[in-house]
């Protein structure tokens, strides 16, 4: 989100030939302070800040030249998000923070396109998932964890659709699951694995994101829980994964 610093339209803000001059503020229709900030010649200077209607602080924007500086907080007045901006556009590390204060996510933007590896954490500041963007598309690794930090799934992804080989792990490092995607979607042989990740107990062909069936009984396997989902209940994703 980027607040607008150019709708204040309150009665004794400044304006010259040049543009908005001073320091402009806006309210909220209760009367509480919306937003303050300075301009010189139609420009942002120096820090706006923005309040929700209780009177708490909304955001912090501290302008230097084109680049904007910004910490947003929740209602509770808890830290929600930081990052800069450069014309308006995110740049560099934007770090996410959930309504504890625990972070919860890391994001990197190079002139508002999404670049490099964004993570997403648990609580205690583990890893959760991390995935890698090139040019605004998924580009690159994707991996999960679980909370002990094994890995839960490996993944590639080329120019935003899942391509290649994938695992899934059980919660102590096993495979559970491996198989293949092609422009996105399962193809080939999926192969579900018994506890110790070697042992094979089941396995699964697909074309084109759908699964070929050996009779009509038989059922669709969940990687991620490698639970069964029956065929009548069975829709897929843009990736060929099942929502239930």
């Amino acid at each position: 989100m980027m607040f607008s610093l150019f709708v204040f339209s309150q009665e004794g803000n400044r304006t010259d030939g040049k543009g908005k001059q001073g320091e402009w503020k806006k309210y909220h229709k209760n009367g509480m302070l919306h937003k303050v900030g300075s301009f010189k010649n139609d420009k942002p200077i120096g820090e706006f800040k923005y309040y929700y209607d209780t009177g708490k602080i909304q955001a912090k924007m501290t302008h230097v030249g084109n680049q904007s500086y910004s910490i947003m907080y929740y209602k509770t007045g808890e830290p929600k998000a930081a990052g800069k901006y450069i014309n308006q556009k995110k740049d560099s590390t934007w770090t996410y923070y959930d309504e504890n204060g625990y972070k919860k996510a890391t994001e990197y933007y190079t002139k508002g396109v999404k670049d490099k590896i964004w993570y997403i954490y648990y609580t205690d500041g583990q890893i959760a998932e991390e995935i890698e963007y090139v040019n605004d598309f998924e580009q690159g690794i994707w991996n999960k964890y679980w909370q002990n930090g094994k890995k839960k799934m490996a993944a590639t992804y080329d120019k935003g659709g899942l391509e290649g080989n994938a695992v899934y792990y059980n919660s102590v490092g096993k495979r559970s699951v491996s198989g293949y995607y092609y422009h996105g979607l399962r193809n080939g042989i999926w192969i579900h694995f018994e506890e110790d990740g070697t042992t094979i107990k089941k396995k699964e062909e697909f074309k084109n994101g759908r699964k070929v069936y050996e009779n009509e009984a038989d059922k669709y396997i969940d990687p991620e829980t490698d639970k069964p989902i029956n065929e009548d209940f069975l829709e897929l994703d843009e990736n060929g994964m099942p929502r239930q």
